[in-house]
């Protein structure tokens, strides 16, 4: 294993220079956090949304690779290219995610009104940017929320409280 982070185990392949990440059954159901969520945590089709949803914001090329369950459960592997560079700085991820139409609400957190997409726990930490400047979200939360949701974080967005 690679590294451990707060939804995936991570392996680097170096046949094909692509990290695998595989989800973690003891955190955040499985599938990572969700905003609003009575669960605490994201499904596997709002999982897989969001991985489709970052290909489509960030021209990723995300890929899924297996799904295998695990006590019933499926844990989903991805992978993603390697890219190699530094954290940028947050002002940098807020000019990237500006540039593409959204609006911020708090640091590291995004919302777009007429797509109804909240990205959030983008910080340094979940990001690369490479030699030529070019920055990558590696892990961002992509959750779709409805038009009250969105004007309830506008006021409250203090409730988007993620560690930095």
């Amino acid at each position: 294993m690679f590294a451990q982070g707060g939804e995936h185990d991570v392996f680097f392949q170096k046949r094909t220079q692509r990290y695998l990440k595989a989800t973690r059954q003891d955190r955040h159901k499985g599938y990572g956090i969700a905003l609003g969520s009575h669960t605490h945590g994201a499904t596997p089709a709002e999982y897989l949304d969001r991985l489709f949803l970052q290909n489509c914001i960030f021209d990723d090329d995300i890929r899924l690779e297996r799904v295998v369950q695990n006590d019933g459960k499926p844990i989903i592997t991805t992978s993603q290219p390697a890219i190699k560079g530094i954290p940028p700085q947050q002002d940098g991820l807020d000019e990237l995610m500006i540039g593409k139409s959204y609006e911020k609400l708090a640091e590291g957190a995004y919302y777009d009104e007429r797509s109804g997409l909240l990205l959030y726990d983008l910080f340094p930490r979940n990001a690369i940017q490479a030699a030529d400047g070019h920055i990558y979200p590696i892990d961002p939360v992509i959750q779709r929320i409805t038009p009250d949701f969105g004007q309830f974080l506008r006021h409250e967005p203090y409730t988007i409280d993620l560690p930095r």
